[in-house]
């Protein structure tokens, strides 16, 4: 039989597990298997072994709902909404609201029609089991707050694993035939938040109640013939799955500090989760698959996403290793399947490979490799974040055409409540009429850059004016800006202020392409209230527009061993030429942003022209190799 492993590792998400007495689990070091199992159950039983240590004793079942509401009880929503009410695994929605709540000692059943009707104690070893026979019948650790109905359709099932349910609560707990190997009757499946917590329930209840198994109980489909498995192998097997996706929760571990207040014994593999597999873990060599769909995402001069796919094991996968040219660089959890690298360098090709590890520590073999060749390095064009007034004159001026009112310079409204720079036509009590502009002090050369791309922070309040930006390449500075030609920057459209809404309105634009634009430009805010408009104020943060700087063929010349000039780019309807400085073999690559290889070529030549129509408009990499040397270059073709 092969069972669910467990590693130490595991052991290690980030809380500090409840506190047993210093020499609560003394008697347990060094055993494992049953011996361990055992051993546990003699130390969480009802019997004073004259140690001095607590031990379990019955508090009756009624006195269970005082337990709930104790203070940290791990049954109280402290951890979700944060709202006080009874935690029902069965009922809680943990991404959002639930169709009902419960208060403590209100709404008990009772009789009940629809969920929502009251609550009661759900068993999670059915009582049906055990004949209803105290002290399991009241034991804390397996029986918990659930709603009524949901506890009825539950019933006497086992837990399982289900796809086509025939029943279904408002949380999205099921009931339906198990498609989890080894048994294909009817099961009962929670949530995944809580798979681990109901599996430690049920197998801590395996180790308390050793000695008080015996051949009247029924087996409901999931009792084994003898009390040291307790369970037969597909339960034991699902419950170790649920207990390593879903590890121990802060909530676990204050219901089990609360339990040994209320009853005076503990779940163990609350505090030590790697018991289960100690107990009922067997051996595995088998290693995993390799992971599959390594791909490339949001690459940067810097960074790179890489994700995959999860891979198969007979047991459980319990990391991935993410290597970097041929060095691990990071391990995650089974359940991470992307990670972000930074502080790349720019335009520098970088291999990736992963694989996984499975809980007994086999390795699978690598995932295919994975070539990213991060882009290059922004120039900055224009930058400003308005924090010194004295100097914003370096990078615009403000002009008013009609009126005295102007931008100006604002000390708590830009973003995260900085300086900012501000207009607002409404003064002295009144609106003015007003056309107002805040223009670059100098223009920007797009002709040298490609791949150009702006961001600012804008807000508003009040009013309807509509904020503008603009660039011309006509405006001399000389004279009223309106009697030159602007036209509205590319793939920017800032909204109006919702009309009647208070609030402050926040429009953030970041890294918008405006590539389109060419030549030497002005660009330019403009405020105008002249048609009517009511006036907004209008604030702006943090201007910035970047590009990347490309070789022109005036001023370029060669310098390292091997260089290459790209022209033109962007293209001429897909037509563009390298000029080397050397012959021999050269290999051109064209790749996708996300590292997929379009199109290779080779060529001896000194000068090449190819066209890619082929292709279609965008941005591409292009790497040029020549013995053994790379130059990494961007391409945008139009």
């Amino acid at each position: 039989m092969k069972r669910y492993l467990f590693l130490l590792s595991f052991l290690v998400f980030g809380f500090s597990f409840a506190q047993a007495p210093a020499e609560y689990y003394k008697s347990a070091e060094g055993l494992s298997g049953f011996q361990l199992k055992t051993a546990l159950k003699n130390i969480i039983d009802d019997i004073d072994d004259g140690n001095g240590l607590p031990f379990h004793q019955d508090q009756g079942y009624r006195s269970l709902y005082d337990a709930y509401a104790s203070e940290n009880s791990g049954d109280t929503d402290d951890y979700y909404e944060n709202d006080g009410t009874v935690l029902d695994m069965y009922s809680e929605v943990t991404n959002g609201s639930e169709a009902y709540n419960y208060q403590h000692f209100q709404n008990q059943c009772g009789n009940y029609s629809n969920e929502g009707d009251c609550y009661n104690r759900e068993h999670l070893v059915p009582q049906s089991t055990f004949n209803s026979a105290s002290p399991m019948r009241n034991d804390y650790f397996h029986v918990v707050p659930s709603d009524g109905k949901v506890n009825g359709a539950r019933g006497s099932y086992p837990f399982g694993e289900v796809s086509n349910p025939s029943y279904v609560s408002t949380n999205g707990s099921k009931r339906g035939v198990n498609t989890f190997p080894g048994y294909s009757g009817v099961v009962f499946e929670p949530i995944d938040e809580f798979k681990g917590d109901i599996a430690r329930s049920v197998l801590y209840f395996a180790i308390r109640y050793e000695d008080e198994f015996n051949s009247s109980w029924k087996t409901n489909d999931v009792l084994a013939d003898n009390a040291q498995d307790f369970f037969v192998d597909w339960y034991i097997n699902l419950l170790l799955s649920w207990h390593l996706n879903d590890p121990v929760s802060q909530k676990e571990i204050d219901r089990n500090d609360n339990g040994f207040q209320y009853q005076g014994n503990r779940n163990p593999l609350i505090d030590h989760p790697e018991f289960a597999y100690d107990i009922w873990g067997d051996s595995d060599d088998l290693p995993p698959t390799a992971p599959q769909n390594l791909q490339a995402s949001n690459i940067t001069d810097s960074s790179v996403n890489i994700s995959w796919d999860f891979s198969q094991d007979n047991v459980a996968i319990v990391k991935y290793i993410l290597e970097l040219d041929d060095i691990s660089l990071v391990e995650v959890s089974s359940q991470t399947l992307n990670y972000t690298v930074q502080e790349l360098s720019p335009e520098t090709l970088y291999n990736f490979r992963i694989y996984a590890v499975d809980q007994s520590g086999n390795v699978s073999d690598p995932s295919e490799n994975l070539e990213v060749i991060t882009l290059s390095e922004s120039d900055i064009l224009v930058w400003e974040d308005f924090e010194n007034c004295n100097t914003v004159s370096s990078n615009f001026i403000s002009v008013s055409e009609l009126s005295g009112i102007n931008w100006k310079c604002v000390d708590n409204f830009g973003k995260d409540n900085t300086r900012g720079y501000q207009m607002n036509a409404f003064q002295n009590s009144q609106e003015v009429p007003s056309r107002d502009w805040l223009i670059t002090s100098d223009k920007i050369d797009f002709e040298n850059y490609e791949v150009e791309k702006i961001s600012f922070w804008a807000s508003a309040s009040l009013g309807n004016t509509k904020l503008q930006l603009l660039y011309s390449s006509s405006y001399d500075r000389n004279g009223n800006p309106s009697n030159f030609d602007w036209q509205e920057i590319p793939n920017v459209d800032i909204p109006l202020h919702p009309e009647g809404d208070n609030n402050l309105f926040v429009y953030s634009a970041n890294k918008i392409d405006i590539s389109d634009i060419n030549g030497e430009v002005y660009m330019a805010f403009k405020y105008d209230t002249t048609n009517g408009e009511s006036a907004t104020r209008w604030t702006i943060d943090n201007f910035l527009v970047e590009g990347e700087g490309k070789y022109l063929l005036s001023n370029y010349t060669f310098k390292d061993k091997l260089e290459v000039l790209l022209y033109p780019n962007p293209s001429k309807n897909f037509q563009i030429s390298l000029d080397f400085n050397q012959r021999g073999l050269k290999i051109i690559e064209i790749y996708d942003l996300n590292g997929r290889l379009l199109l290779k070529r080779r060529t001896y030549l000194k000068n090449y022209s190819e066209n890619l129509s082929q292709l279609q408009t965008g941005n591409y990499l292009m790497r040029i190799k020549h013995e053994g040397i790379s130059q990494i270059k961007r391409l945008v073709l139009k």
